[in-house]
């Protein structure tokens, strides 16, 4: 018989009205968010990203049941790892279990009789601490699932609690709505799409969005790695907690943070933006909060900070790593208590505000290093959207490039614009460390440069760069030939732009050569083989350290524990293999170039 989800009694808000009434919030936030979910996929999404809020986890996942009785991941968040459309066996015995027991929590010891193999695979591939059944009359829908808390303390009997509730809300969700939106396949399940004719493609899907939601469409693109990126802002934008946003610079993190309070029910309410990076430490308190005439020198009237002209609206705290330390503590009161006191002034004044945080920095690392508090990074991290660089987009040049120069022909009078082919296939070569931004500078001059007849040639992009990177040759000039004494360089560019996927790093690199761009190799195989040489080398300067490697050939902080698995890989064959020739054998398929690298690294290791 299937577990009925509880809601909270009356009887029970005499035991902890505080947190009860907290818990009843967030099940009515869940619930809303669920609304304008139209698929499968959309109730995943939405669930997932509630229940992280309100549980404060650091990951979540969503399995459902498709037609032949299989379970699929169809949303992940916080898991690098996890793959959309992964099957999760689920033995006949752990279904009965979870049908009967609901919400379970993973170390638990019934967990682990009732779950048997299931509960490894949870815990070791999704990191699961905590989960739910989601299901109806009809049996086991699907299963909600996430991972340790981001906040102090362990998960109790209140989270289980409130976990069942948003199983049920999900599997209510599941029931009344399609696997897919009508005519297509609604990207839940790879492959079924192409099978039955009328796939639907992350452009559609991204149109079939702004159309739904006109915020999104300063979101520009038709990428898949933009199309999640949407999805998790329209999942976060009608809670009520802080959201941080993670990116490199130029990406559009304060676009994605408008877009959020304009999908919010805040949007009639002010927009505010702080630049914690630029504003002088001695004057950021003031800008924050405000000051009241003779605070300070130079303070000659009374000023309203941030905080109080964003009251009902939302805060976008920019840069949000350079703040000093001892703002942090002011600032996470602040969220706390809902209430300031300006710079010199006695009065409390109380405010309603949503913010938003983003950085550049690896703010984990900076709580680490003791640079940033652990419990405003706890605090602000509640929701985390990664904002994609360009280089993980590139399908989206494109359409960034007809928007900022439609933007830019109509300030400089030019009635249309024209682009040789061989202009964009040099920009999908470049790596865009500046992302965005670097592509609407680049941009700017070449329209200045071509203004007299619209037509922008090679020729024009070349002479732009120069005069840019005061005479540096364009990278485009030889890099995407890759000298061969540099082709495993080429290839960890490549996989670092995927996020070392390389199915995917593959797949673009084919879609890059079908479009006639000189790319030298397009082989997953091979591009693993060079990525073998290119784990060696860093070992070998690294002294077979594989934390140091693994950073070396990661190039970010947040891709470190992703490469870290291939280092150990590595070195346990270097550790295990004994003579010249056993060497040579088990890394036959090492490309050439690496041999003397294949020595060094095993010596460095052995020293290790």
């Amino acid at each position: 018989m299937t577990r009925r989800t509880e809601w909270p009694e009356a009887s029970d808000l005499k035991e902890d009205p505080q947190r009860r009434v907290a818990e009843l919030s967030s099940l009515y936030e869940a619930a809303r968010t669920l609304l304008g979910a139209r698929n499968h996929a959309q109730v995943a999404s939405r669930m997932v990203h509630s229940g992280m809020g309100v549980l404060g986890a650091s990951s979540g996942a969503m399995f459902v049941c498709d037609d032949r009785g299989r379970y699929r991941l169809i949303h992940a968040a916080g898991l690098d790892e996890a793959e959309r459309g992964e099957i999760l066996p689920m033995p006949p015995a752990a279904r009965e279990w979870l049908l009967r027991e609901g919400g379970f929590l993973a170390s638990a010891a019934g967990g682990a009789r009732g779950l048997g193999d299931l509960r490894d695979r949870l815990t070791t591939t999704f990191n699961v601490a905590i989960g739910a059944a989601v299901a109806d009359a009809h049996g086991l829908l699907g299963l909600l699932v996430f991972g340790p808390r981001l906040l102090p303390g362990d998960y109790d009997d209140g989270h289980l609690a409130l976990l069942d509730a948003l199983a049920g809300l999900a599997a209510q969700a599941l029931a009344s709505r399609p696997a897919r939106d009508a005519g297509a396949d609604g990207g839940i399940y790879p492959g079924e799409g192409a099978a039955r004719g009328g796939t639907r493609g992350p452009s559609r899907e991204l149109d079939a969005l702004r159309e739904a939601h006109p915020p999104l469409a300063a979101m520009v693109g038709e990428s898949p790695a933009l199309l999640e990126t949407c999805q998790e802002l329209l999942a976060v934008a009608p809670t009520p907690f802080p959201v941080r946003l993670t990116g490199e610079s130029g990406v559009g993190k304060e676009l994605a943070a408008n877009a959020i309070h304009e999908l919010s029910e805040r949007a009639a309410g002010p927009f505010e933006v702080v630049d914690c990076g630029s504003i002088p430490r001695d004057l950021i308190e003031s800008e924050l909060f405000g000051h009241v005439r003779g605070a300070f020198t130079g303070a000659h009237r009374d000023r309203r900070g941030a905080f109080d002209l964003a009251n009902r609206g939302t805060l976008f705290l920019d840069e949000i790593g350079e703040m000093p330390l001892p703002l942090q503590k002011r600032l996470l009161r602040v969220l706390q208590e809902a209430r300031f006191r300006r710079v010199g002034d006695e009065r409390l004044i109380e405010v309603d505000v949503r913010v938003v945080a983003a950085t550049n920095r690896d703010l984990h690392a900076e709580v680490r290093a003791k640079r940033f508090r652990e419990d405003l990074y706890y605090r602000l991290s509640v929701f985390s959207i990664r904002i994609p660089p360009l280089r993980e987009r590139i399908e989206d040049l494109v359409p960034l490039l007809r928007h900022i120069l439609k933007r830019q022909c109509k300030e400089l009078g030019v009635k249309a614009w024209e682009m040789d082919g061989d202009v964009i296939g040099a920009l999908a070569e470049h790596a865009w460390p500046g992302n965005i931004r670097e592509l609407t500078n680049l941009c700017a001059a070449l329209s200045v440069r071509a203004r007299q007849d619209g037509h922008i040639t090679r020729e024009d992009l070349d002479h732009v760069w120069r005069r840019q990177h005061g005479g540096e040759d364009p990278p485009w000039s030889g890099a995407s030939r890759a000298p061969r004494g540099r082709l495993g360089e080429w290839v960890l560019a490549q996989a670092r732009a995927a996020r070392f996927n390389l199915i995917e790093a593959a797949r673009v690199l084919q879609r890059r050569k079908r479009s006639g761009q000189a790319v030298p190799l397009t082989e997953r195989s091979a591009l693993s083989y060079y990525l073998v040489g290119e784990v060696l080398r860093a070992l070998v300067e690294s002294e077979g350290d594989a934390e140091a490697a693994a950073r070396e050939v990661a190039g970010s902080e947040d891709l470190t524990p992703k490469v870290l698995s291939r280092v150990h890989k590595v070195i346990e064959v270097l550790r295990a293999t004994r003579g010249e020739e056993n060497l040579k054998h088990c890394f036959g398929k090492l490309p050439a170039g690496y041999e003397d690298i294949l020595q060094r690294a095993q010596r460095a290791v052995m020293r290790g």
